[in-house]
């Protein structure tokens, strides 16, 4: 295996070929170098640090194997999201604790919806930009006030802080819901999973809607609606509204309507007759 300078794209590049110098070329690799620090880790042959002081955290890595007419046969190496062995059981072990502790509760969808915060990461994310200009609209239209914060989302002690002023806003001065946009994290992030956030969601005191991806977090689990699909979001988000509206007392509405059309009175003292009767 020879390694190759890099081209455009930081990373590995190497070249798998036959037992002497001039054998056939078997194909390429590119690997970034977080994912190979990851294998390692993973193999118990890390953490490797980039700086001093500061190690990498495992990442779930996907090896496969692919063939193309330009490249030819080359591995394909990729991050997954999805949680090894040992993450799903301490998951599951978090979810009976706070089971156990009665604080494990699914949210219910809201009655109404006026005031929705929203926490992204800091960067943005492509469902987010997916779903931002639908709710723009709404707040636009004054139908919901949206509140966007951005958060860095590997950082558990900045999530945690906005969940738990959050939770105190939704106390002191009423929140609707919190839409989490959960999967626009890094790949691999554990951050949603993570017991100290989790601990946070169950105690929000607002109901929470998550815009995932493709691999569930016990914040998803949490959540009255949760998918990977911006316009289901936005499907339940406009459910709420419509309940809300079939709700209303129509014919009362119309009533008001119908009268305020009609000329109003005067303000102040030009309301009252010239000649009062007494």
């Amino acid at each position: 295996m020879q390694i190759l300078p890099h081209r455009h794209k930081p990373g590995v590049r190497a070249t798998l070929s036959g037992p002497g110098p001039d054998g056939p070329s078997w194909g390429h690799i590119d690997i970034r170098e977080d994912w190979v620090a990851s294998v390692l880790a993973l193999m118990g042959m890390g953490p490797l640090p980039t700086q001093p002081g500061q190690p990498i955290e495992p990442v779930p890595i996907r090896i496969g194997f692919d063939t193309d007419a330009q490249r030819g046969p080359h591995l394909v190496v990729c991050g997954n999201d999805w949680p090894t062995a040992a993450q799903a059981a301490a998951d599951a072990e978090l979810r009976q604790r706070l089971e156990r502790q009665g604080r494990w509760r699914r949210s219910r969808a809201p009655d109404t919806l006026r005031h929705l915060l929203v926490l992204v990461p800091e960067a943005g994310g492509p469902r987010w930009d997916d779903l931002a200009p639908d709710l723009l609209e709404l707040d636009a239209r004054r139908i919901i006030h949206l509140a966007e914060q951005r958060i860095d989302f590997d950082d558990a002690d900045a999530v945690h802080h906005a969940l738990r002023e959050a939770a105190k806003f939704s106390q002191f001065a009423g929140l609707d819901a919190v839409l989490i946009v959960t999967g626009d994290r890094r790949c691999g992030c554990r951050i949603f999973s993570d017991p100290r956030v989790v601990e946070a969601v169950c105690d929000l005191g607002a109901p929470c809607v998550t815009l995932a991806g493709t691999a569930p977090t016990l914040v998803d689990a949490l959540a009255w609606r949760s998918s990977p699909v911006p316009g289901a979001v936005l499907a339940a988000i406009e459910a709420i509204l419509r309940d809300e509206l079939a709700r209303a007392d129509r014919p009362r509405l119309d009533r008001l309507a119908e009268w305020s059309a009609g000329p109003s009175a005067p303000p102040g003292d030009e309301a009252w007759p010239t000649d009062p009767p007494f």
